[in-house]
Formats: C-alpha cells, structure tokens, sequence
C-alpha cells in the first residue's frame, strides 16, 4: 500500500497544477474577452459641418450615422425652431435611422432661413441616439448677405473705336460665384441697322454657354456697322439669361466716320480739247463720299512730258460729309504737241482719302493755222496764176 501512494500523490498534484493554470489563463483572458468583442460606437458626422447661407435660402447637411451595433438610432436636434429644422430620408421626414454593423445610414438635414433673418452665426448640434450610446454632432450656420455668390460679365474692353468700315469685336468673362452650374443663353443688342452676335469662344456656332460653379468662360460678340454710320458714340450690351437669372453688360462703340473721296466732272464728261501750248480750263468736282468732314484736300495731276497742269484753289480747306466742292484744272499742253489724243490723270487727296479720275484730252492745230494755211496756198496759186499770164504770153 505505501508503493501506490507516491503514484497518487504526483497524479494529484498535476490535476492540482493544471486547474491552477486554467484558472490563470481564465484571470488573463477574462478581461480580454469583452475587449475584443466591443462593437464600434455610434458616430453622427457631416462632411461640411460649417456653412455661411443667405436670407431666404433652405441649406440642407448630408449627415452620416454608423454603428458597430444593428439598431434604430433616434435623432433631435438643438436648432433654432423658427428655421424649420427636420430630417429627410427615404423621401420622407424621419426623427429616426435604423444602421448595422457594416452599413451606415444617410439623412439629409435641412432647414428654412427666413427670407428677413439679419446677419448672424448660429451654432446648434445634431444628437443621434441609440439605447445607451450618444454621439452629438455640432454645427454652425452664419447667414450673410453676400454668402449666395453671383455672376458677372465683364469685357476685357468695354469701348472700342474706329470707323464705319471697321469689324468690332469684344472679348467678354463670365464669372459664376454661386454654389451651382449654369448654362446660359447668349444674346446681344446694337443700333438698329447694326449687326451685333454672341457666341462662345470655344464654339463658333453655339448659342449657350456653360459657366461652373466657382469658375469662368469666355464669349465673343461681334459688331458691324452699317457703311453709312455716321461718326458718334454706340451703345452695344450683352446679354446671358440661365438659372433663373439675367447679366447684362454695357459697351460702347465710337465711330470717328469714314473718309471717301470721289473725283468727276459736274456733267460727267471724261474728256476735253484743247490747242498745243494753249491755256484749257475744265472743272473738277470732288465729292465727300464718306460720313466725316474731310479736310485739306489738295488736287494734283499727272500729265505727258511738257504739259502744265495747275488748279484753283490749290487746296480745298474743307468737305462736309455729303457736300461737293469743285476745282478749276488749267491744262497747257506743250507747244510742240501734234495732233492726237492724250490720256492725263487728275488726283484729289488729303490724309485719309483720295480718288482720280483719267481725263482725255484731245490736241486739235488752232483755228488761226488753219487760215494762215489757206491763205499761203491762195498766195501761192495767185503767184503762180500772175506767173503763167504774164510769161505765158511770151
């Protein structure tokens, strides 16, 4: 019996240790064991959890719930009643979300402004409960006036000049600071008789426009004046209508006129005689085509070697658009010029304009040669007549 009882006295003292050692491991682990099980908390959060709001806007939060815990959790809020706060899910007004473990829930918070609320920043929370977890989410909201943004449009330059012939163009910006995309349609006024188009620079033959939230683009609008504009100051505006809105923007177009001279006869006649080395005078009308006064005009003339040509006046001091003014050409054509036609070229001029007009000049023998010819030839059949009757009888 006493060989036995060392066996059972080592057998007992393992069973002894090995129920200790569980019993450790149990102290050890007992603590862990709730750790490792502990769902996530419950989380109330919004991406942009401070905003500025006009008077008269409905701002809304997009706010996330999440939960490590499958369950309903209730939501309140510390809002100013007077804004109307409430809660929108699902298309509907809710005071509650139900979330699991691996699916958060979204709610849209929303709230009226007054259209007479003064300049202020409010700070409020959003409290979501579920059975003992409270998550609180704080907010601000500060209304301002100016907070809503606007859209301008803007020429890069607001008056252009030149004159009646001239193609204008300008180049204008369109800036949209609101919190929304706006495509507008594009438009333009001139002078009646004018012809005014606006475009997008991008594409020629669009008739909108897309301005970004935050962003700018660019439109061109082009103006032709008639031919017979007169010189003045133009109002010209463009015009974008979108979203609810309508920018204009005012330019102006200065016209300084255009200068045209036309040179021609008062009958229209082109073409004149006159005797070698003898003094011809012909009128030249000149005409103020344009639509501006045309000033110091000065006529000129190019004509075959040894001709004179000079006017009166020398200068013709001013021409009202519209007016005629004319001008004596005295052509001397050279002594020694045959008989023939010769072609000159008469030319009116000042700083702006000219024009001429080819003048054709027929040189004829003056009539005073012609009788001295016959009276020779006459002279020399009387001589030769006196001759044969004299000698003739002999």
């Amino acid at each position: 019996m006493s060989d036995r009882a060392p066996g059972r006295t080592g057998r007992t003292r393992l069973v002894v240790r090995t129920l200790l050692l569980l019993g450790l491991l149990g102290v050890v682990a007992g603590p862990l064991a709730p750790l490792a099980a502990a769902a996530d908390p419950l989380s109330v959060t919004t991406q942009f959890p401070g905003i500025s709001v006009t008077p008269g806007s409905t701002p809304s939060f997009s706010v996330t719930i999440a939960s490590g815990t499958a369950g309903e959790v209730k939501l309140s809020t510390t809002a100013p009643k007077e804004w109307n706060p409430r809660f929108h899910g699902g298309g509907a007004t809710v005071t509650s979300a139900y979330v699991t473990a691996d699916k958060p829930a979204t709610v849209q918070f929303d709230l009226d402004i007054p259209a007479d609320a003064t300049a202020s920043a409010k700070s409020f929370t959003i409290v979501g409960q579920q059975g003992g977890q409270t998550s609180t989410l704080a907010l601000s909201v500060t209304v301002d006036t100016n907070a809503a943004g606007d859209v301008t449009l803007k020429s890069d330059f607001p008056e252009l000049k030149g004159s009646s012939s001239t193609a204008f163009t300008f180049t204008l910006t369109a800036k949209n600071t609101t919190a929304e995309d706006i495509t507008f349609s594009l438009d333009a006024k001139g002078p009646d008789g004018w012809t005014v188009n606006a475009k997008p620079q991008a594409a020629a033959n669009a008739t909108t426009i897309n301005v970004p939230s935050g962003g700018t683009n660019t439109l061109s609008v082009s103006v032709t004046p008639p031919a017979d504009a007169t010189a003045g100051q133009y109002p010209v505006q463009a015009i974008l209508t979108g979203g609810g809105r309508t920018v204009t923007t005012d330019m102006q177009i200065t016209i300084t006129g255009s200068y045209k001279l036309t040179a021609s006869t008062p009958d229209g006649v082109l073409s004149t005689t006159a005797n070698a080395g003898t003094e011809k005078t012909m009128t030249i009308s000149v005409v103020n085509s344009g639509t501006s006064p045309i000033t110091a005009v000065t006529p000129s003339a190019s004509a075959p070697t040894g001709w004179k040509v000079t006017f009166d006046p020398e200068t013709i001091d001013t021409i009202a658009p519209g007016d005629t003014a004319t001008v004596t050409a005295k052509i001397v054509p050279s002594g020694d010029a045959i008989t023939g036609d010769y072609e000159m070229t008469i030319t009116v001029k000042n700083a702006d304009a000219s024009d001429d007009v080819a003048i054709r000049v027929r040189v004829e023998t003056p009539t005073f040669w012609w009788i001295a010819g016959i009276a020779l030839i006459a002279a020399v059949f009387a001589g030769l007549f006196w001759v044969f009757r004299t000698y003739g009888r002999r």
